[in-house]
């Protein structure tokens, strides 16, 4: 693969998940102000139609081994190297741990967490050579203390955030940085996105059914309870990201504060009050 030194001097970053409205579509743009050569990335080129002219848009499945290989190649071939890999798409899953099918979960891990996999495997290497690089996985405040009826979303980003404390550790001999970035309440489509499946995790013999209006009140949560706007947002995170060190966890967006809070207490009372606060004292009906 032939570099130039004019590549060499650029500074390339790959975004994953950049649909128009949500946190990589707005992490693609601040990127850009900042000088670097984006290369903004989701399943459809067309979901990233708001995104400027002077970032690349690449169709991209996480899922799969092929895509992210081919979307690897094409970015080496026309930059040469990636400076910044932030790692950010991931789907939601409501519902119910004994309704939501293997397959369903399977699913989710694969994007929420073997997504990240994958690019690493093919991106840190080459950072690795270079002495230098920084990989930015999306976790979640889920992933730390696990929110009702989001399990496989909890699941796998609590997955997500042992495998960057690991990462961090093995790839820091070699100069490369891992900043796991883990959001709280900040407008995204990602609630959007799984409303329009969630109530197929609803079997009409499910124990459950008495709370489909409390797990659409889980699903937008994220949407309601003071979440950041996504350019603010942006900005906090590109400003970490160019920083001499960045730090190893980055907790930004709403309900971070409250967060921080509830980790200091007992883990069964933090839980309980989550539980309380998200779904409320309802029995089944």
């Amino acid at each position: 693969m032939a570099t130039s030194k004019a590549s060499q001097d650029t500074r390339v970053v790959l975004i994953t998940g950049c649909s128009n409205g949500g946190i990589g579509a707005g992490l693609a743009t601040e990127f850009s102000q900042n000088g670097f050569l984006v290369f903004a990335s989701a399943r459809s080129l067309s979901s990233m139609s708001e995104l400027g002219d002077n970032i690349r848009k690449l169709e991209l499945d996480v899922t799969s081994d092929t895509s992210c290989e081919n979307a690897v190649k094409t970015i080496y071939a026309e930059a040469g190297h990636i400076d910044v890999l932030v790692s950010n798409a991931g789907v939601a899953n409501v519902g119910a741990l004994l309704d939501i099918p293997l397959e369903t979960a399977q699913k989710v891990m694969d994007t929420n967490l073997y997504g990240t996999v994958r690019l690493v495997h093919l991106i840190a290497p080459q950072m690795v050579n270079r002495g230098r690089g920084l990989i930015v996985p999306v976790g979640s405040t889920a992933g730390e203390l696990s929110v009702p009826f989001m399990g496989y979303y909890n699941i796998s980003k609590a997955a997500l955030h042992a495998y960057s404390e690991t990462l961090k550790e093995e790839l820091r001999p070699f100069g490369v940085n891992v900043m796991l970035l883990v959001p709280g309440t900040v407008i995204s489509k990602i609630a959007d996105n799984e409303a329009k499946r969630y109530e197929t995790n609803i079997p009409d013999d499910s124990f459950y059914r008495g709370y489909k209006e409390q797990m659409t009140h889980v699903l937008y949560y994220g949407q309601n309870a003071s979440p950041w706007p996504t350019d603010k947002f942006a900005k906090a995170v590109v400003r970490a990201a160019l920083s001499s060190s960045p730090p190893t966890f980055l907790h930004l967006g709403g309900t971070t504060t409250l967060w921080a809070f509830l980790k200091w207490l007992p883990r069964p009372m933090a839980l309980r009050m989550i539980w309380n606060s998200t779904v409320g004292n309802v029995t089944n009906k």
